[in-house]
């Protein structure tokens, strides 16, 4: 496969000789059709005043809450982005010849052509050059079409890393208790990454885990268990006006994350900071995700302005993806669905960030501009990734006549009939089933009878502690069968053995949506909840927990281990009276239940 090639292009700025207003220039640094010198640019907004203004109209475009399902004219918010890009697109690309005859060159030349900006100009580097408008082009917007990546020169090479899969992603939520930052709803933020990327964990192309709480101790505790290859941070950020204490350095960061201390407060980490704590990781990881709002923002005079380049800075680290607006929860699950699953699969990391744009799209008209790809790799492959190769393709259906493939079923639904009950047998009939399905993939009833055989099978596998067998099998059961909610509950329970709660509470939710009115889903949630939760809930699973339990007992109120399991969840949130009132209802249901009591008892215990 050939490698991309890159029109490389030189932003800056120069004070003229004699004093005078800030110009701004051009430079193609590399093309795949030759170099061009500097050229002036000429930019509508470069009047004093005029730029932040542009900056916060532009916001507000990103800001406005489209119609997600309208398809005709643009909406007012798409329109001023496509105002922008149009302006910018011309200054630099039309209105340059020397520029303009290189791109249009280079587009002639070259069938995966793409943009590496390197914006010197620290107040231009603050705009949304993702929202680039070729006017002459579909589909207009120019990074739907082709990457744009933002470049920085740092010192140490950058080459590809070879993995063998699955890409192991450590995702990690801040969510400080004061109220000096917006309160995060912590379990949507987490299920909206694990829907993202829930059919990707359960094929074996991922493994995403979490960090259990929000502080620099969590992550580092976690990054010891094993070779991560992402880092994925969900949280607040942001950029210091001022430094206390004095004038700057040459090293002056502004950009910061926000995570908590262990009182659950929060501290300002810049990137620094967070380079030290992933420092033991740096021989795996390749990529850092910063989903939080203006982790792409600059201050105008400062050259580490936000945490992504700062992060990029420190030398080692291939790429970093920030966000320069705030993004809705639709656009994010939308982004990690199309970005994971095309890193897993070996894509440039650009070009995995331009199909996330594309997801993004279906749902925003807007919002896919707003995550930023600052990258060092010369041809965007920071990943090897090596998945298991697929079974050979089974033989096509033409060379099989009707009367054959009746006979295939026929066979095939007599030896489910026959009830197998060992793995090998189980095995065997999975396998010829699975032949039998991909010549016969409309046939729904054979669907739901080759589900049911995998659900035997990976029940038998999960009790054998054949647990990467097991989720293989769960997984291609809920292929073949996906709105069975029975399935769902068994693999939430497997996940949840397994130590996969975040898994299990995406499956147990599927399941809930199936059948919101059956009370034991919510109950089971409330398990998993409290599973997750371990003796410290940093991730406020407790609250889930108790939630859950209180809609169970809400559908059916004269089930007392509904209520005996909101007592447990909340003692251990140590709400004594609560729990002790659970209790006494639960006893009052079960007078004869001799662990009630011992519950109770428990509890009293606490209060003592």
């Amino acid at each position: 496969m050939p490698s991309a090639e890159y029109l490389e292009l030189e932003i800056g700025s120069d004070l003229p000789v004699g004093g005078g207003p800030q110009e701004y220039y051009g430079k193609v640094v590399k093309s795949p059709v030759g170099e061009a010198p500097k050229s002036r640019l000429k930019f509508w907004f470069s009047a004093p005043g005029v730029l932040a203004k542009l900056r916060g109209e532009l916001e507000n475009a990103v800001l406005e809450i489209d119609d997600k399902s309208h398809s005709g004219l643009a909406t007012r918010g798409e329109q001023v982005l496509r105002d922008f890009g149009r302006g910018v697109f011309r200054s630099v690309f039309t209105e340059v010849p020397s520029i303009q005859n290189i791109y249009q060159q280079s587009k002639g030349k070259s069938d995966d052509f793409r943009i590496k900006l390197r914006i010197e100009a620290t107040e231009l580097a603050g705009l949304p050059w993702e929202y680039l408008f070729d006017e002459n082009d579909q589909p207009g917007f120019v990074s739907l079409s082709r990457p744009i990546v933002r470049h920085l020169d740092t010192v140490g090479a950058v080459g590809r890393m070879g993995v063998k899969g699955p890409l192991r992603i450590l995702g990690m939520i801040s969510d400080p208790s004061t109220g000096e930052w917006p309160k995060l709803n912590v379990a949507k933020e987490r299920e909206r990454i694990n829907k993202g990327i829930d059919a990707l964990q359960h094929a074996g192309r991922v493994d995403f885990q979490w960090v259990p709480g929000g502080s620099g101790k969590d992550l580092m505790k976690k990054l010891l268990e094993g070779d991560w290859h992402v880092f994925h941070f969900i949280g607040h950020g942001g950029v210091e006006d001022e430094i206390p204490g004095g004038e700057a350095d040459s090293f002056n960061e502004r950009g910061f994350i926000v995570m908590v201390d262990e009182d659950g407060k929060p501290v300002k980490r810049f990137a620094s900071d967070l380079a030290t704590m992933l420092t033991g990781a740096r021989k795996s990881l390749r990529l850092i995700v910063l989903n939080c709002c203006e982790s792409a923002r600059i201050n105008v005079g400062d050259r580490f302005g936000n945490p992504a380049i700062g992060l990029m800075k420190t030398g080692w680290l291939p790429a970093v993806i920030a966000m320069q607006f705030p993004i809705t929860d639709g656009a994010a699950i939308s982004m990690s669905e199309g970005f994971y699953e095309a890193l897993s699969k070996n894509q440039p990391i650009d070009d995995a960030v331009m199909l996330a744009r594309k997801f993004i799209q279906q749902k925003s008209r807007v919002e896919w501009g707003i995550p930023v790809l600052y990258m060092r790799s010369s041809d965007g492959r920071i990943f090897d990734v090596e998945n298991p190769q697929p079974p050979p393709d089974p033989p096509e259906k033409a060379r099989f006549s009707k009367e054959e493939l009746q006979r295939r079923r026929d066979e095939f639904m007599i030896a489910l009939a026959a009830s197998p009950r060992t793995v090998a047998a189980l095995e065997e009939l999975t396998r010829s089933g699975t032949e039998l399905h991909t010549l016969l993939k409309d046939d729904g009833e054979l669907s739901v009878r080759l589900a049911k055989a995998y659900f035997d099978l990976g029940t038998l596998q999960h009790r054998q502690k054949l647990i990467k067998e097991a989720a293989a099998s769960f997984a291609y059961m809920l292929e073949l069968d996906p709105t069975k909610a029975e399935y769902r509950v068994r693999r939430a329970n497997f996940n949840a053995t397994m130590g996969f709660h975040e898994n299990a509470l995406t499956d147990i939710n599927e399941a809930i949506k199936l059948h919101p009115e059956n009370p034991e889903f919510y109950w089971i949630k409330g398990i998993i909840s409290m599973m997750a939760a371990g003796t410290d809930d940093k991730g406020g699973y407790l609250e889930e927990a108790i939630k859950a339990f209180g809609v169970a007992i809400a559908r059916n109120e004269n089930e007392p281990k509904y209520l005996a399991s909101r007592a447990n969840a909340y003692a251990q949130s140590k709400n004594v009276a609560m729990a002790l009132n659970d209790m006494d209802s639960a006893i009052a249901l079960a007078p004869d239940n001799a662990d009630f009591a011992g519950q109770k008892t428990r509890i009293e215990n606490l209060a003592a």
